[in-house]
């Protein structure tokens, strides 16, 4: 019995592994789009119908499982949808091994009732923990109440109600913590991940990321016959901030301007900080006027706003900003870069706090 046990549990354990590795870029729940919720009670339907394949032999040829834990995830997981996808699932697989009688009829309505009361469970306002506790009970009394109409035998239907509750209250307390451990660390891998594409003071892209999303931008104006403009921005005499104000004021300037360029620029562009007081924008199917306009929209904002710095101190800055535009008048993709520099420092050479477009 205890080798079966364990076959049992390994299994748990295994698919709820591949389950946490194969959504650990986001997590799966009643909100997520539909295919994630699907897949996900795919997932829960397969691993509880393989439980039934690893089931925990008892005394008098009598066989138990945990199939309904693969449920109670799911409903918790992925809503009704992924309960829904994996009851079907479970349930034909059950047929489909023992046939259709008395015995699959009820193990069917007892899956349904969990699945219900584990989708409403999922909703309450309650902390993880309680909600787990009560599904498992739940699960126990509904199981114990199916045990109680299909088993005649008083001694028997005792011994399989005692043996199958410590079962699944054990399983079920060491699951409970492997999947808080797993949360963990999947969590930890999704904040990584995030922080490895923004830069840690503005939440914009950093420099990796803008060369990546920059590359992607250009296929596609290439590929669509689309124009792409490029804005350089610097923050104009940003050092004397630092050396005036101290760096602690200094990042507040940065951060008020990568709020400035959010709220100014258009949704679909994409905005970064390139490093220091150096920014960007990628204007996709921007022709170079627009490009000029969204640019002067930018500094006149800059200029006319006053930045709020610790202890009731407010000043005003201002930007240069070049612009490089693809495919004209940049007719070559890889030199739309250096030519939005070179605007930039044009801009800067000229008198600072001003726009200049690359002809």
């Amino acid at each position: 019995m205890l080798k079966d046990f364990l076959a049992n549990a390994g299994m748990l354990v295994s698919f709820i592994s591949i389950y946490y590795q194969l959504f650990r870029s986001s997590a799966v729940n009643s909100k997520s789009p539909i295919k994630f919720r699907i897949i996900s009670g795919v997932i829960m339907g397969l691993l509880g119908s393989t439980l039934m394949l690893f089931s925990v032999h008892l005394p008098y040829n009598v066989v138990i499982d945990f199939r309904n834990l693969a449920i109670i995830l799911s409903a918790f997981n992925g809503g009704w949808i992924s309960a829904t996808i994996s009851l079907f699932l479970i349930s034909a697989f059950r047929v489909m091994i023992n046939g259709f009688n008395s015995s699959s009829i009820t193990a069917i309505f007892v899956l349904i009732i969990i699945a219900l009361i584990s989708s409403l469970i999922s909703h309450l306002k309650i902390n993880s923990r309680l909600k787990w506790l009560f599904s498992i009970s739940i699960s126990i009394l509904v199981t114990c109440l199916a045990f109680t109409i299909l088993i005649k035998d008083i001694s028997l239907r005792t011994e399989i109600m005692w043996s199958y509750s410590i079962a699944l209250s054990i399983i079920s307390f060491l699951l409970y913590y492997y999947i808080l451990y797993l949360e963990a660390l999947t969590e930890s891998f999704r904040r990584y991940k995030q922080e490895s594409k923004r830069d840690f003071l503005t939440g914009l892209n950093n420099v990796r990321q803008f060369d990546n999303l920059y590359n992607e931008v250009i296929d596609n104006a290439i590929s669509q016959q689309k124009m792409v403009s490029l804005l350089f921005i610097d923050i104009d005499f940003f050092k004397k901030v630092n050396d005036t104000y101290g760096h602690k004021e200094g990042d507040l300037v940065l951060k008020k301007l990568g709020e400035i360029l959010i709220n100014t620029c258009r949704s679909m562009d994409i905005v970064s900080r390139n490093g220091g007081e150096e920014f960007s924008v990628i204007l996709i199917d921007c022709p170079p006027p627009r490009a000029f306009e969204i640019a002067e929209r930018i500094r006149r904002t800059v200029e006319n706003v006053q930045i709020e710095l610790t202890d009731n101190l407010y000043i005003n800055i201002t930007v240069s900003i070049g612009i490089s535009s693809y495919p004209n008048p940049v007719s070559n993709y890889d030199m739309l870069i250096e030519k939005a520099d070179e605007a930039l420092y044009e801009a800067k050479r000229t008198g600072r706090n001003k726009v200049v477009l690359y002809k």
